[in-house]
């Protein structure tokens, strides 16, 4: 029986995946498993997965409908069969001795989950992220991941029997936020933490970027809506946790195009004062939000017009 089992939701990767798979494969630790989940993918990135199961035991692939990365990481997690489990995104790949290292803390300190740092690729720069909590306690984490904390699955080794103890799922209809939203689940509960100050996880935001903007952008809207509502609509619960991924949520339709402006106010409309009164975020954007939501609105559009393309522009250079 493997002690780790190694989740991948596989959509269109076939580009980058074989630098996820190497990385895996080459790990100092060698008792885990590997479950591919092909989720409908229409390239030949299934014919990838298959390659790899031929040429190591350890790797396990599921074909399957797609149905969106939540229900893939669910299916992961169903058929996973290792003490721990930990998610790796196929776009991003792993330092060798991370499922060693994460492993023997989790024995050394008895812990459910294990965070550890990362290290993020973008544009051909790396920028280092401490991932350490103010404090271990659980509930301090959970508010961390709500206010900064990064809630990817990709970071964390976890326990699995924790999903079984405590009915956690990844709700199958989310497109982005699905790994903040089991996160913050796991850390709700009275769970042991540890972590490690070691960037073991690569992430490359660079490759696939436009996956969700386009063709997905009113799935990724209802996801964070969902995410929201659901947490909004517990009993004693801190809504001003709420606040960040509210914010979150007006930049994201301020970008829509053709949005009207009564659409634009009416969306997390608390949150409008906010924005009115000036915080630290992204500054121009925000800039723009707060112009929106005091002057005629073409005047804004044609404002926020402007600043994407000088944007683009400069990207361009």
């Amino acid at each position: 029986m493997p002690q780790i089992s190694v989740i991948v939701a596989v959509y269109a990767a076939e580009k980058y995946m074989r630098r996820c798979l190497d990385s895996l494969l080459c790990q100092t630790f060698r008792n885990f498993e590997v479950i591919l989940v092909d989720d409908g993918s229409k390239d030949q990135s299934g014919k990838i997965c298959d390659e790899y199961a031929k040429k190591d035991s350890r790797v396990r692939v599921i074909h399957k409908e797609n149905g969106g990365v939540a229900s893939a990481r669910q299916c992961g997690l169903d058929n996973a069969t290792g003490d721990y489990v930990i998610h790796v995104d196929p776009d991003d790949w792993v330092e060798p001795t991370m499922l060693e290292e994460m492993l023997q803390n989790a024995i050394e300190n008895s812990s459910d989950m294990v965070i550890c740092d990362f290290i993020r690729h973008e544009d051909k720069k790396s920028h280092y992220f401490s991932q350490k909590p103010k404090s271990l306690e659980s509930q301090n984490v959970m508010r961390e991941l709500f206010q900064g904390l990064h809630g990817a699955c990709w970071n964390k080794l976890v326990r699995r029997s924790l999903f079984k103890e405590f009915n956690i799922s990844f709700p199958p209809k989310m497109v982005v936020w699905e790994d903040l939203f089991v996160s913050i689940h796991l850390a709700i509960h009275d769970i042991r933490i540890s972590y490690i100050p070691k960037a073991f996880y690569h992430y490359d935001s660079s490759v696939n970027e436009n996956s969700l903007v386009n063709e997905l952008s009113d799935r990724k809207l209802q996801s964070m809506l969902f995410f929201i509502d659901y947490f909004d609509s517990i009993e004693g619960f801190d809504k001003s946790l709420l606040n960040r991924g509210k914010i979150d949520i007006k930049r994201f339709v301020f970008m829509k195009p053709g949005l009207k402006k009564k659409d634009f106010v009416a969306i997390c409309s608390d949150i409008n004062d906010l924005f009115l009164a000036g915080f630290e975020g992204f500054k121009k954007l925000d800039s723009l939000i707060r112009f929106s939501l005091i002057h005629p609105w073409p005047i804004a559009r044609f404002a926020l017009w402007a600043w994407q393309t000088k944007r683009s522009f400069l990207r361009a250079v």
